[in-house]
């Protein structure tokens, strides 16, 4: 065990500290996808002001959550090594409840915060007579009222003395010199009324006394107004900064683990701040700084009008949202091995990959490998001062003499199909095309194998693809890209050029789908799903075919 901990404290001395990497977490957010992410939310934001005028505040709720959901993807990516922080399987639609639970996390520190503060101001208003005068004395001045004093008051429970001598008099004078603007004449007609006849001295006291409770609770600082903040005890600040150490806990446990009552639990400080040690701290001080620097952007403006608030609010907050939670999540990249989390880069590729920086300008890690490696490949050392000399027939051969062995390898497909590019022989290209498509799309790449589909339909609009298993692969893939049309071409006439091929029911399966969820055509998909059980009774994805086709029955245009 001990050996064990010694050799993750060793890899992690190969991995720079998230502290270190604070230009890479702020320039994060500029980079194109968040970028563009941040635009769209920033123009809807203006047209929202704009359309819907003060009611863009309740638009503005849900571009908040959109920001958060975002930023909650680049957590999970970055905690996996993935820095390029975007995902083509992403959507910023569908269930998410980890933003709301977030939210909602903040919204308790925040009430538990206000309602302790409102007690101590209470208490501190109620046994402190200065901090009453300066109440008061704020409201005069900025009411221009006429307000009862201390004094006033406190006769309406106290026994009113005789009437003094003139001396006395001066003396009771010169008492008022410390009191706020109005209050003298309060008090002298209140003095002379009690001298005259006690019992209207008593009511009139007892009035001022009242007045002075009813404008005390009127201009009592609200919560979190600057003026509240400043009659706060020092222990108040522990306390909050206390429990603010359980922000950065709950927000990885929300993150990872979706559990909101799980986050609210205290013992999860100790077990990230016993794991990561002193980083958690650095890491509680700049969620701290950072969340509270979002809070600031998202009051800001309050008088600005709405079209104008709105984006730049929105703007702010999104980017410093992002930077968050780059931060949070490569600082779990760095802890992974200690907090046993999946990754799907270890720390010695990213080494190789040349960091966090290369692999998010590069898009992905595999593309950072590519460019770390250069000329010190052992394949690219031959191939470069071949392309370079125009030699592209000797650079071919090089190539699939590599490939022997793995033809359908995605890696040195993608390299020949750059030579045959490169080279200017479209007809090679095609040729070659067949297998490079295969080879992405086998290789589970689909997007990319998408995109090489589309530049040889370029090179010609006739193109097929002949390998029957690249085409359900690339079926998947266009759905998931919302191009269904596209995928019920690819699948169109497989039963007839690949009768016998053994991805054919699930063909058939997926064109069934298309042809009721898209196509709206569900008595011909349900006919198509009795075809495949009565012909593949026993295949694995009989049971779901079976329970497809029930949902389908019961529908009234799906006749048995």
């Amino acid at each position: 065990m001990h050996d064990d901990k010694l050799e993750v404290r060793v890899e992690q001395a190969h991995i720079t500290p998230f502290w270190h990497k604070l230009p890479f977490f702020f320039t994060f957010p500029f980079r194109i996808g968040p970028l563009v992410f941040m635009a769209c939310l920033v123009l809807a934001s203006a047209l929202a002001g704009l359309v819907l005028g003060s009611f863009g505040l309740l638009f503005k709720g849900l571009l908040v959550y959109l920001g958060l959901r975002y930023g909650f993807n680049v957590l999970e990516l970055f905690a996996r090594g993935r820095f390029e922080g975007e995902s083509p399987d992403h959507t910023l639609w569908g269930p998410e409840k980890r933003p709301a639970k977030l939210g909602l996390v903040i919204l308790l520190f925040i009430l538990v915060g206000g309602l302790l503060g409102d007690r101590l101001v209470d208490s501190r208003i109620a046994r402190d007579p200065a901090v009453q005068s300066q109440i008061l004395a704020t409201a005069a001045r900025d009411r221009d009222l006429t307000l009862p004093s201390p004094s006033a008051a406190k006769a309406a429970v106290e026994p009113v003395a005789p009437a003094a001598p003139a001396a006395a008099g001066a003396d009771a004078d010169n008492d008022t010199d410390d009191e706020p603007a109005g209050v003298a004449t309060a008090d002298t007609a209140t003095g002379v009324a009690a001298a005259a006849d006690p019992a209207t001295g008593a009511a009139n006291a007892a009035e001022a006394a009242t007045r002075r409770a009813e404008l005390l609770e009127a201009y009592r600082p609200e919560a979190f107004e600057p003026a509240w903040f400043r009659l706060l005890p020092a222990w108040y600040w522990l306390v909050m900064l206390l429990l603010s150490l359980m922000l950065p806990a709950a927000t990885i446990v929300i993150a990872l683990d979706d559990a909101f009552f799980r986050s609210l639990n205290p013992l999860n400080v100790l077990h990230y701040a016993g794991t990561m040690r002193g980083a958690y701290f650095v890491l509680w001080a700049f969620f701290l700084l950072i969340a509270g620097a979002r809070h600031l952007v998202l009051t800001v403006g309050a008088g600005w009008p709405t079209v104008l608030r709105l984006p730049v609010e929105l703007g702010l907050a999104t980017y410093l949202g992002l930077v968050l939670c780059a931060l949070l999540g490569y600082a779990l990249y760095q802890f992974h091995q200690e907090l046993r989390l999946d990754v799907e880069v270890d720390f010695d590729t990213h080494r190789r990959a040349g960091g966090a920086e290369r692999i998010a300008r590069t898009g992905s890690t595999h593309a950072a490998l590519r460019e770390a490696a250069g000329p010190q490949d052992k394949l690219e050392r031959k191939l470069q001062p071949l392309l370079a000399e125009g030699r592209f027939a000797e650079a071919i051969a090089e190539v699939k003499d590599e490939m022997r062995y793995a033809k359908l390898d995605p890696e040195l497909n993608d390299r020949l199909h750059a030579i045959h590019v490169q080279s200017g022989d479209h007809a090679a290209t095609l040729a070659h095309g067949q297998q490079w498509v295969a080879a992405l799309a086998l290789a589970d790449r689909g997007k990319a194998a998408l995109a090489a589909l589309r530049s040889l339909q370029q090179l010609d609009a006739g193109f097929v693809v002949a390998e029957g298993r690249a085409l359900l692969p690339l079926a998947k893939a266009a759905i998931k890209q919302g191009e269904h049309a596209l995928a019920v071409k690819l699948l169109q006439g497989f039963d007839k050029r690949f009768p016998d091929h053994a991805d054919l029911p699930a063909v058939y399966f997926l064109g069934a789908q298309l042809m009721s969820e898209h196509a709206r055509q569900h008595d011909k998909a349900a006919k198509l799903l009795r075809g495949v059980l009565a012909r593949y009774p026993g295949h694995a994805l009989a049971g779901e075919v079976q329970t497809y086709l029930a949902v389908l029955e019961r529908l009234p245009q799906a006749p048995r």
